[in-house]
This record gives C-alpha cells, structure tokens and sequence, in this order.
C-alpha cells in the first residue's frame, strides 16, 4: 500500500517512539505475530523466473498470481517475501526514476491497465496475511539480454539518457559504480520506494562490479586518485553507496530494514587473514568488490544475508565453516544474520550427489539452529521450492516446530488524565537526564489501557524478553510487558539497549500515533525540519496543537534527545493533565524554580 500509518494500535505508538532503530519495532502492516525468526523468500522477477510467468498488462493475471505466491509463502511457514521490484534499471511499479520493466508487462515502458500498481498490491496483500515485504534492488545491471536488450531501451530509461554512465561488459551493459551520479541514480531510486510505499525494508542482492576486467578506465582516471589501487577504489565505490544509501534510506524512515546479500564467501584465509578457511572460490572482496565483513563491521546495515551455495562438507566452500565465519563476524555488531538458503540446489544430483533429496537442506536448518547468532534464513527461490513437494514439505514441518508465538494483542490507548506515570528514585528525579528505551516501555505501560479504560499492566513478573535485559533489572517486567503487547521486538540481534536516548522527533511521533493523527500536520514551521523529514508532519502538528515549541533560534532540534523534564511536559499536554503548582513536592533535585516544575509534580502523581 501506498505509505501511510495506520492508527489506534498499540503498535503504532511503539514504532513512532523508537523508530530510530531500524527492525527495533513492529510494524504496522507487518506480521501480527511476534515471530521468533525471520524466514525470507525471495520472489525473482527478471527472466519471469518466479513472478510473473510471463509479461501481461492484465491486472487480474498479475493479482492472482501474486496472491498464490503470497499464500505459498504463509503455508510454508514464512514471514517475509523479497520481491525484486528492480531488476534491470526498471521498475516493477509507478517510478519516476525508471521505466516499467519489460518482465512486468512484456515491454519496457509499458505500463500495466488501468493504472494497476503492483507493488502497492503485493505491500497490501502481504501485510494482510502477515507478510513482511521487503523491495528487491538491483543496483548496477542494465541488461540482461545483451545488445538486443540494450537497443530496445525505453526512451526514459536513465541509462538510455545517459550512455556515458554506462559500460559494456561481456555482452551487457551495466551503470558505472565509479560514477558519484550513478550511485546518487542507485540512492534516489531506493529512496523513492522508501517514500512511496509501506515496505518492510530495502534489499540489495550481490551485484556490484560484474568482473575485474570491467573498463571503468575513464571514471577511474577521473576520480580514481589517492586510492593505492584501482581495486581499493572500486571497493571504496560500493562502500560510498552501502554507507550513503543506508544513512539515506533511515532519514526517510528510521525503522525500514535495510540488508545486504552478497555471495557467501567474504574472502578466502589464505587471501585475507580474517577470511574464511574456504579455498579455491569465488571471494565477493576481490571478485565484486564487495567489502561486506566491513559493512557489518561499521554498522552500515541492519542485517547481512550470505548466499552459502554449498553443503556441509563441501571440501573446498564447506557451509558449515561459512556459516561459523558469519556468526563470529556479526557477534557485537547489532547487525542480523540471515542465512541465504540454496534451495534451488535441492534434489541436483546432477550437479553433485550430495545434493540428493533434502537432506543437505535439513542439515543446513540444524546448523543454524545452534547458532544463536542466526536469527533467520532467505530462501532461493519461490518457484523452485514450489515445485518441489518434499522441499515445500520440509518448511511446512520445519517452521511448525518454532515455538508457540504471541498472539496478536488487543488494540490499547493511552489513558488520558492520569497522574503517577513517572517516578524518581531515592528522593530524586533527575529531570535533565535523558528519557531512554527502558524508562519509555514503562511509561507505555502505565499509561496502557484497553477499551473500556482498564489498565492492562498488572505488575507480572518477568516472564522473557531480550539477551540485554536481566530478569532482575528494574524495566524488566516492563520490558516484557511491550513485547508480549508487540510494543517492541527487539534488535535484529535479540538486544533491546534499554539505556538508549529517545529523541524529540520520536516522542512526538508517539503521542500524533496516540492521537491517530500520524501524517495529518500542515507544513513545518521550522528551520531545521524540512518537508521531507520522517515526522515532520507531526512536528508540524504537535506544535499547532502547543504540545510541542521549538528554540528561540527558530528550530526544532527533532534528533536532539528528550530529558526527563521535557518528556512529561510534552506528555501531560497530550494527556491534558494540569500542572498543579500546589503539589507537595517529593524530589530534593526539583524545586519551584524549575521550569517543568509543576509537570514533573503532577506526572509523579504528588499528593
């Protein structure tokens, strides 16, 4: 669906307040259960490998098979579908960057009847069966189908426009990485879809430079100096549109989930010293250019999804010891680990006999079962599995035996006039300490009603949460209260970072979402937000409505954290309780000159 906030869940004030941690949330529109992994499916459409089976401009064809791919994907135990909505420099949607992809609808540039946008459908109609969708980029091929493919361009297609961006290679025609306009082309067109839609993330697959030999002399004559080689500088060129596309794409929206999947092997031991004990293969380092232990290193991404083509016991690429190299690569880095899950491989004895059956499969699945550093796994892809009634069998059995998940909650509300939502501790408030994610879960859950009123927190005892939170921690029975509520879910890496500041921007967010008035502001009416900013329609609302002001310089400061003192005046505003100077006031660090002085009383519910 086209982007929008949904309203009255509790959900939605979850992912207002923290939605500066891509994948901390759930989402609105996303799976209705809090799922214990991610399960990945990757839906290929160039060639019309999986979707659609062939090029049509009927929207009826293009629904129902999008709705049998979409149901296949629940009954196989899946919660997220990777649709590849770029595959060649086009679009499988409305763009105005690209032009409609020939696999869509049989032509480029021809777009489908009756203004049918099929990816506002596959968002919908994932959502509603649970789904997560998550939009599948390529961002360098031109073609896939050589000189011909190339001659047949639409008039509008970016590398049509500009031929000097693009270079042949073997046959086909590919953007110049090298190029500043090229990866700001790449940005923009991800950055279109980050605005336009409701997706669940953003996915990169593992094309960057086609091979060593590729004749970028021009651009790296150009910009190529300062760099010892011209492999450190095609490096440092994907390693611009990893960093740049991802702080890009979080400006937009903080909780889209951003990840990678490149070809399984980083590097090989004996080619790098923190490579893997792998030999003889293809090394994405050297091979593409591709520094992907250095993106989960610096954090670039939310999650990294090796392709791991190969069984265990491979002599040369064992999966096994690529799938540990992984795990010690990500431990500490809060970015999550899916394994990319060669199922197209599943029966092949003709490749290798090793192949047979499912068995190297179900091996697989076991490994990453003990690994606690993977949380998920992609498969390769929808079709092929389809097709393959023992492998479909497997993931019907496999997911099935996950455990039990948190049924979907009722929709709560924030109580409105209730005092005794914020304490101090030890006869002090600390109002210019900065409110974080614990002190935030137990704000929601005070202030957490159901329809009729009543309270929904009743002081539980911890019963589970998150690999950071200790059952003794005081925000602990807090902490899982939001989760069991799908307030949060956590990192991708099974941490919640309770000491984490909460920004002005996100605490806003929050209350329009409490309001179900997400998105519904006029114009900022300040310097430091623009337009485009993730909330700036709800700055804008907030402050007509007086909950919020900003600084006498004009600004706003949305990315500035919020302190103690701050966050209950901006709450008792929306909460529409008074500041009642006549309270007897328990805090030896708050005194009648403070400025929050009469909110923080009444927040502490002072007698």
């Amino acid at each position: 669906m086209k982007k929008w906030m949904k309203r009255g869940a509790i959900a939605l004030l979850a992912l207002a307040l923290m939605c500066a941690a891509a994948g901390g949330l759930s989402r609105p529109g996303a799976a209705a259960t809090a799922q214990k992994e991610f399960r990945g499916m990757w839906v290929a459409t160039v060639y019309n490998l999986d979707y659609p089976s062939r090029g049509t401009t009927d929207p009826q064809t293009l629904k129902k098979q999008a709705d049998e791919i979409l149901q296949g994907c629940v009954e196989m135990g899946m919660t997220a579908v990777i649709l590849q909505v770029r595959p060649s420099c086009d679009a499988l949607y409305p763009s105005e960057i690209f032009p409609w992809s020939k696999y869509l609808t049989g032509a480029q540039g021809v777009a489908p009847e009756g203004g049918f946008d099929p990816l506002e459908y596959w968002v919908e109609r994932a959502h509603a069966l649970g789904l997560e969708l998550h939009a599948w980029i390529n961002p360098f091929r031109v073609t896939k189908g050589g000189a011909q493919e190339w001659n047949a361009l639409d008039a509008d297609n970016p590398a049509a426009r500009h031929h000097e961006w693009v270079v042949e290679h073997q046959g086909n025609y590919y953007l110049d990485p090298g190029l500043p306009e090229v990866r700001e082309l790449v940005i923009q067109g991800a950055e279109e879809l980050a605005r336009n839609y409701d997706i669940d993330g953003i996915h990169l697959d593992d094309y960057f430079y086609p091979g060593t030999d590729f004749a970028d002399d021009a651009s790296y004559a150009k910009y190529g100096q300062g760099f010892a080689s011209r492999a450190d500088w095609r490096r440092d060129n994907v390693n611009q549109l990893i960093r740049q596309l991802g702080e890009r794409l979080h400006a937009i929206d903080p909780s889209l989930s951003y990840g990678i999947s490149p070809s399984g092997v980083w590097a090989d031991k004996s080619s790098m010293p923190e490579g893997s004990d792998t030999t003889g293969g293809y090394e994405s380092y050297s091979a593409a250019y591709a520094d992907s232990r250095k993106w989960v290193k610096q954090g670039w991404i939310d999650y990294i999804c090796p392709q791991i083509y190969w069984y265990i016991g491979h002599k040369s690429m064992d999966y096994a010891t690529i799938a540990r190299w992984w795990a010690d690569t990500v431990k500490g880095t809060g970015v999550a680990l899916y394994i990319g899950m060669a199922d197209y491989q599943a029966g092949n004895t003709q490749a290798d006999p090793n192949w047979a059956g499912t068995a190297a499969i179900e091996a697989q699945l076991a490994l990453n079962d003990t690994l606690p550093q993977v949380t998920g796994e992609v498969h390769f892809r929808y079709q092929l599995i389809a097709a393959n009634p023992q492998l479909k069998q497997l993931y019907v059995e496999h997911y099935a035996d996950q455990p039990e998940q948190t049924p979907a909650p009722q929709p709560v509300y924030l109580a409105a006039g209730t005092q005794g939502y914020i304490q101090g501790s030890g006869g002090y408030f600390r109002p210019d300490d900065v409110l974080t994610r614990g002190e935030v879960v137990t704000l929601l859950a005070r202030l957490t009603v159901d329809e009729a009123g009543k309270a929904l927190y009743t002081g539980a005892p911890y019963t589970g949460g998150f690999s950071d939170v200790d059952a003794g921690a005081w925000y602990a029975p807090y902490a899982a209260f939001a989760r069991g509520y799908q307030v949060v879910k956590g990192y991708p890496d099974g941490t919640f970072r309770p000491e984490q500041g909460v920004t002005r921007a996100e605490l806003v967010k929050l209350l329009s979402a409490y309001q179900g008035l997400e998105g519904q502001g006029s114009e900022s009416a300040f310097s430091d937000v623009s337009d485009s900013y993730w909330a700036s329609k709800e700055i804008a609302w907030a402050a007509g409505l007086g909950l919020v002001t900003g600084y006498p310089d004009g600004t706003f400061r949305p990315d500035q954290t919020v302190s103690r003192a701050e966050a209950v005046v901006i709450l008792n505003r929306a909460l529409g309780l008074s500041a009642d100077g006549a309270l007897e006031n328990p805090f030896a660090d708050v005194d009648a000159s403070h400025w929050a002085y009469g909110d923080i009383l009444a927040a502490a519910g002072a007698e």
